[in-house]
């Protein structure tokens, strides 16, 4: 499906409205989710909250993609500082410095977990909840009212490895939005809410190739113009997996996956475990049409035009 095809679709539904938590600046695919995210008209965001580390600089960044392209209106939401964790919390990022210092659009006053619980509220059973970042932001609205995330109507998450590992292997690995905070994590699967995952087991075959990046540089626009120049920052030459442009497709287009119920759990190592004849407590990705989403993803890159 081409976005002209979903804009005229949209014009007659009512759009999916969504917040997005991410830990945007430590990898690309966080950029490249959140690109797909506002240059899609099926979708209504919310909000944009930060977590994992220094989540003021991952809201000055969201801020200045946001005015770039025009949607200042958009608010963006800090969630926990969690630098003292470790050194690996506090790094400064090198993406970090695309929007050094910039002051036009600042994050609102709300924290991340306030913003959440508030939208929710507002409109329940409506708000897609995507989290493609470490769940510090979803352990700690768990912890201020339990029952808030139930109140979602669904909850996505780029989360976990449960048969495929990275680089496609076939051993499991402890993923890292886990294994930052395996404590959260058990919190966030042991919510009770349902949650779709979308793991390694999808997330992680899907690059952008040099061509691929090659044809977002020579579009020229202010969305592809900044997914390219954070790219630099990254790594020039490094073909990035997009993990977490992934939970977003998943959202967009449930026809390109395939999932599975299951029982998902977490152990102190970060490793998700699969609980055979268990009740399932989550639907996992096991199967994604990798050349159909990134033909699709293209052409939602290519055909839109956000600027100020």
């Amino acid at each position: 499906m081409g976005i002209t095809m979903s804009m005229a679709q949209t014009a007659g539904r009512e759009r999916t409205k969504v917040i997005f938590d991410c830990d945007l600046g430590d990898d690309i695919d966080d950029a490249y989710a959140l690109a797909l995210l506002f240059a899609s008209p099926e979708l209504e965001v919310l909000g944009v909250t930060t977590c994992y580390g220094r989540t003021d600089d991952r809201a000055r960044l969201a801020c200045q993609l946001l005015y770039d392209w025009g949607l200042d209106s958009i608010p963006v939401a800090v969630g926990r500082d969690t630098r003292a964790m470790n050194e690996r919390a506090n790094w400064y990022a090198d993406q970090f410095h695309y929007a050094k210092g910039f002051s036009r659009k600042v994050p609102i006053r709300e924290s991340a977990v306030e913003f959440i619980q508030d939208k929710l509220h507002q409109y329940p059973g409506q708000v897609t909840v995507i989290s493609v970042g470490p769940v510090q932001n979803m352990a700690d609205l768990l912890k201020r009212e339990p029952g808030a995330l139930g109140l979602a109507k669904r909850v996505v998450a780029m989360f976990g490895s449960f048969y495929v590992g990275y680089n496609g292997s076939p051993t499991p690995n402890a993923e890292w939005n886990v294994v930052v905070d395996p404590s959260a994590a058990q919190q966030f699967v042991n919510s009770g809410v349902p949650i779709t995952y979308a793991g390694l087991d999808i997330t992680a075959f899907v690059r952008a190739d040099a061509a691929f990046r090659q044809k977002l540089l020579m579009r020229q626009s202010p969305l592809t113009n900044a997914l390219c120049g954070l790219q630099t920052l990254w790594n020039a030459d490094r073909d990035p997996v997009l993990f977490d442009a992934v939970a977003v497709g998943m959202v967009l287009w449930p026809d390109l996956f395939k999932t599975q119920p299951a029982h998902v759990s977490v152990d102190e190592k970060g490793f998700t475990k699969l609980t055979p004849n268990q009740s399932p407590n989550a639907d996992i990705g096991t199967y994604i049409d990798t050349p159909k989403f990134l033909e699709r993803l293209m052409r939602v890159y290519m055909q839109q035009n956000l600027r100020r």
